[in-house]
């Protein structure tokens, strides 16, 4: 036998075995479905306890943004606060890394 008529053997009984284990799932579902039925008679359950067993997904919710725990003030205007969040403003950007941290104040 070569190897292109054992692959074409091989491939039939692949799709004979498919085929099997679709009617297979298919039965457990079945018998499965009968089980529950007899269950759901026996114990007289309701459609709103069998709700139950339905996961509920997680409402998205938005995550509030931690405030920030410092905001930074003009040193020579205090009116300009920037409050962390944010593009930083040109006054903040003008000044130097240390008077940057200098501005800094507890926030709220």
């Amino acid at each position: 036998m070569s190897i292109l008529q054992e692959l074409e053997a091989a491939k039939k009984a692949k799709e004979v075995a498919d085929k099997r284990v679709e009617e297979l799932i298919k039965k457990a579902k079945d018998e499965g479905l009968a089980e529950i039925r007899r269950i759901v008679e026996d114990l007289e359950l309701t459609a709103k306890d069998l709700l139950k067993l339905v996961p509920s997904e997680p409402q998205k919710t938005r995550r509030a943004r931690k405030p920030a725990a410092y905001w930074y003030q003009h040193p020579t205007d205090p009116d300009l606060v920037w409050k962390g969040a944010g593009p930083k403003p040109a006054w903040f950007k003008e000044l130097n890394e240390e008077a940057q941290q200098a501005c800094k104040i507890v926030a709220g």
